[in-house]
């Protein structure tokens, strides 16, 4: 029997259990679900150091806490069971403006943990949390609560760990059992996790055949240039549409590593074969965390097929960098290699290198995403006779993401440019080197009605600017479906 005072497991009867579990709390997005969400137990390792640190701290800090009281903290509990957010948000002013005075008391930062994890300020509760637990390790609610803010930190493992700690106690109420044994259950499924997907969807595309806009092009002939109509059968080609998706992701973890796969089918159909496209592509990647970097080595391929022909084939590896932070930031650098095959024209063959610095942002609540990528690529060519040889460029890419209930927008914006070592062909501005710049912009909104059930909504533009006219193109697409996960 673990010696605790009469209040040892008060304020956590007046919340709703497992927050994270079964019950219906917030889940960690899908957007995080690529990058690892086990690291070292090294939070669990500093509270249990405390354990012999803690009569030492309070020697310490008996000068100043002389002349210092700590109130009682029972008007200070939430008066509704289960207590929601708000009724949190209310006490934990109160609660805060009472710090001076509680240096001291493992109840008082056990309660202002309790407040700052049920109005969702994380971070700061972990911190509370683990004073609390400094002050007075076997406090069962504070066990409790850091162990949820563990699990909503991203750091799983450890979660499970002091939550079995905490059912192994004899002095566990036996009302708070059940639950306690629910969130367990639920959060070792985390450590397996699949889903699938399936996407149909119907739209209008004013360019299904990516062609150049242009309706003329000019040819350089003896140095003279020449214009020329161009074929009616090679200029963009607008009409309906129906995209066909169905995807996986599958993720395996354990303390020290992750394992992930994805796997993507896409199909449009549109009134003529000739514009119909199929993509499919698959991604393994392989994580290691650490205390401040995570690991991350992928690779993965991606084909495609346009009007009933093979038209190119990706391998990819993949090599990233990320820190850790304690902040809202996370910041990488990855590297990769990737070997283009065009069927049909072996001659366009090339391995690009490429290296990428990325940031990705969330807010304070969890609900906003903001991911910055930048980098350079080198793309080699594999025959001398390649059209402009080698290129080089660079690109750049922006995310955003935000959900509110059931509500999901994102956006992402991309613009690339790069430039040939040598000149295209004599046919084209006299044998000048060719340029290109590509610019993105996709627009999506999700709205979930039902349970793995949501409408989809998008809209997309791509616009490519080149000194040649053959490579200038744009196109704009929307279209409306529905989503299924599973």
């Amino acid at each position: 029997m673990l010696a605790a005072p009469s209040n040892l497991w008060e304020h956590r009867s007046a919340t709703s259990l497992p927050r994270s579990g079964p019950h219906g709390h917030a889940q960690p997005s899908r957007c995080s679900a690529s990058r690892p969400v086990s690291r070292p137990p090294v939070l669990l390792r500093r509270w249990r150091v405390g354990a012999l640190l803690a009569p030492l701290l309070l020697v310490l800090g008996l000068p100043a806490a002389l002349g210092q009281t700590c109130p009682p903290l029972q008007p200070y509990y939430p008066a509704s069971n289960p207590a929601p957010p708000e009724e949190w948000q209310a006490r934990l002013p109160q609660l805060e403006a009472l710090l001076e005075n509680c240096l001291q008391s493992a109840e008082y930062f056990a309660l202002l943990g309790a407040a700052r994890l049920n109005s969702g300020q994380v971070p700061a509760a972990v911190e509370s949390l683990e004073r609390a637990l400094l002050l007075q390790p076997g406090h069962g609610a504070a066990q409790i609560d850091y162990a949820e803010a563990l699990y909503l930190s991203g750091q799983l493992f450890p979660a499970l760990e002091l939550n079995e700690t905490v059912l192994g106690r004899s002095d566990l109420p036996p009302a708070l059992r059940p639950v306690i044994e629910a969130r367990q259950q639920f959060w070792r499924g985390q450590t397996r996790r699949r889903q699938l997907s399936l996407e149909a969807t119907a739209g209008y595309d004013t360019n299904l055949n990516n062609a150049p806009t242009r309706g003329d092009l000019t040819l350089t002939f003896g140095g003279t240039p020449v214009t020329l109509s161009v074929d009616p059968q090679f200029r963009p080609v607008e009409g309906r549409f129906g995209n066909l998706r169905a995807g996986g992701v599958w993720q395996w973890l354990t303390p020290d590593h992750q394992h992930d796969f994805t796997a993507n089918l896409r199909g449009r159909f549109t009134g003529s074969g000739a514009t119909a496209l199929n993509q499919a592509q698959w991604r393994y990647g392989f994580s290691r965390p650490g205390r401040h970097t995570v690991w991350t080595a992928n690779v993965g391929s991606s084909h495609m097929s346009f009007g009933g022909n093979a038209l190119y084939s990706v391998g990819e590896t993949l090599l990233t960098l990320g820190w850790n932070s304690a902040g809202r930031c996370q910041p990488a650098l990855s590297g990769g290699l990737q070997t283009l095959h065009y069927h049909g024209q072996r001659v366009m063959d090339g391995l690009e290198a490429s290296l990428t610095a990325s940031l990705g942002c969330r807010s304070a609540s969890g609900r906003q995403q903001l991911r910055v990528d930048a980098g350079g690529l080198d793309n080699s060519a594999s025959s001398a006779n390649r059209p402009g040889g080698d290129r080089a460029g660079w690109n750049l890419r922006l995310g955003w993401q935000y959900q509110s209930g059931r509500h999901l927008w994102s956006a992402l914006y991309s613009h690339a440019s790069v430039e040939d070592q040598r000149g295209y062909s004599p046919l084209l501005a006299n044998g000048a080197t060719r340029r290109l710049g590509n610019r993105v912009l996709l627009l999506r909104y999700q709205w979930g009605f039902a349970e793995g059930a949501a409408l989809v909504l998008g809209l997309s533009h791509q616009a490519q600017s080149s000194n040649l006219q053959p490579f200038q193109n744009r196109g704009t697409a929307t279209e409306v479906g529905l989503l299924l996960n599973f």
